[in-house]
């Protein structure tokens, strides 16, 4: 954005300075709103005009979309013949308090239900912390299904959806004013089933509770007995079902990407009728794209994304308010962190990418993405290379969206969803998205009801760049 030096040009930057709202543009501006009137232009001119020229491979798009084998995998939860078993006796109960985004908080309940089952404990449904960047004080009954959750693990521990009132007093702003006996707030990362055993189970047994918090990421992955492992994939995959209006509104999107509707926008009367289409050979086929690209993880990043000073400052103002300027990155130059693959790939990037693996503007996206980062400027790229690009609001009404509107939670659901439809699911990050999708803890490159899941790490793109170059 130019300030002109003409006098009507001052007269116009004094107005908007001293009557910012006579502006709509500019009348709830933020550092991120200003940036994106600086809208960056593509970085990578010379292989966007390539990408948008390639010709279309008839074999390479079969390839594609051929279904992959499944390679004698198997799904972990399947694969034991001793039935789950009810230890005779609690030790006590036990709470946690889950913070992030869904992705992490699912699972962080995978977690604690295998610690509950390490330590013979009764479960306390989990509570969700309100993340300061997503604003979501949505619970745990608000996504999910809890009495699916708890039926399907009643053989293997007890939960209970609140304490007893002899528990009532132990609550989240109880354990925020003091230090508790009975808090548990030195967990390590990535604990082992010991380390529960050794510093948990003498407070269960003395108080009868113990409240872990933090708690995402505080067990291990590795070294846990195989039972464990299977009953972490069981609460993911089975325990863990969204409730029925994400589930709607999830399988009236897959539907619409599988069979384009052709006559008008979709509305309230669209739902039921789009979730009855069952003509599954006309289905077309749709990839989903996980496109982390927020203002916390740009910011976070420290690196630059062409959006001139204005971004610049945007950021840095960002980075001192949430974190208080204490970002390990700002110490490097844009140019060092590039280098080092330590920046998140941007929409232009990420279309790049996927042009580069054979994808082409025939090919139907769907876009999992909360808020991307400077708006409809910065994904402009990623549309002209994808026009068929869809996302929730491009998909549903209004009315449709009115449950989830605003609530980053239950739209992270409905994305989770559509993902888990999908014939192809590119994560752009190394977030957690992909985690949750696993099928079981270690595996690298994901095989889900034959369906390829692609995570495209942030050094991918500089080597698929320096090839076509």
């Amino acid at each position: 954005m130019k300030l002109l030096l003409q006098p009507k040009g001052v007269l116009a930057a004094l107005l908007l300075l001293i009557f910012p709202a006579f502006y709509s543009p500019f009348a709830h501006a933020s550092p991120s709103v200003l940036s994106e009137w600086n809208a960056p232009k593509p970085r990578h001119l010379p292989l966007l005009k390539s990408a948008l020229q390639l010709p279309t491979s008839n074999e390479k798009q079969s390839d594609l979309w051929t279904p992959l084998d499944d390679q004698g995998w198997r799904p972990c939860v399947e694969s034991t013949n001793s039935p789950p078993s009810l230890p005779e006796k609690s030790e006590g109960y036990l709470q946690v308090f889950l913070d992030g985004g869904l992705n992490q908080q699912r699972m962080g309940i995978c977690d604690a239900v295998a610690v509950a089952k390490i330590l013979n404990a009764t479960l306390v449904i989990p509570h969700f912390e309100v993340n300061p960047v997503w604003q979501d004080s949505s619970s745990f009954m608000d996504i999910f299904d809890v009495d699916h959750f708890i039926n399907v693990l009643k053989d293997d521990i007890s939960i209970v959806k609140e304490l007893p009132d002899e528990f009532s007093w132990s609550t989240r702003e109880y354990y925020a004013i003091a230090i508790r006996a009975t808090r548990i707030k030195m967990a390590p990362v990535h604990a082992s089933a010991n380390w529960y055993l050794e510093n948990v189970s003498p407070v269960l047994q003395s108080y009868g509770i113990a409240a872990v918090s933090p708690f995402s990421h505080r067990l291990s992955f590795d070294n846990l007995p195989m039972d464990i492992q299977r009953l972490r994939c069981k609460v993911n995959f089975q325990a863990l079902v969204f409730v029925p209006h994400i589930r709607a509104l999830g399988d009236a999107l897959v539907s619409r990407l599988r069979h384009p509707y052709k006559n008008g926008a979709p509305g309230a009367s669209y739902l039921q009728e789009s979730t009855d289409v069952i003509d599954k050979d006309s289905a077309g086929k749709f990839v989903v794209l996980h496109l982390r690209f927020d203002k916390d993880m740009a910011a976070h990043s420290a690196c630059d994304f062409g959006g001139g000073k204005a971004e610049k400052l945007a950021l840095a103002k960002y980075r001192q308010v949430i974190w208080q300027g204490r970002v390990l990155n700002s110490q490097f130059t844009d140019e060092e962190l590039r280098s080092q693959g330590r920046c998140p790939l941007t929409p232009e990037e990420i279309g790049l990418l996927l042009a580069a693996l054979g994808f082409d503007n025939s090919t139907r996206l769907y876009l999992a993405s909360h808020k991307v980062y400077g708006g409809e400027a910065r994904i402009s790229t990623l549309r002209k290379l994808f026009p068929l690009m869809e996302d929730k609001k491009s998909l549903a009404s209004s009315e449709e969206r009115s449950q989830i509107k605003g609530k980053a939670s239950l739209l992270a659901a409905v994305d989770y969803y559509v993902g888990l439809h999908s014939d192809i699911f590119v994560s752009a990050s190394p977030g957690n998205m992909h985690n949750a999708l696993r099928p079981c803890p270690g595996s690298d490159f994901l095989l889900v009801a034959n369906k390829l899941i692609l995570s495209a790490h942030r050094g991918t793109v500089a080597s698929t760049l320096q090839l076509k170059q």
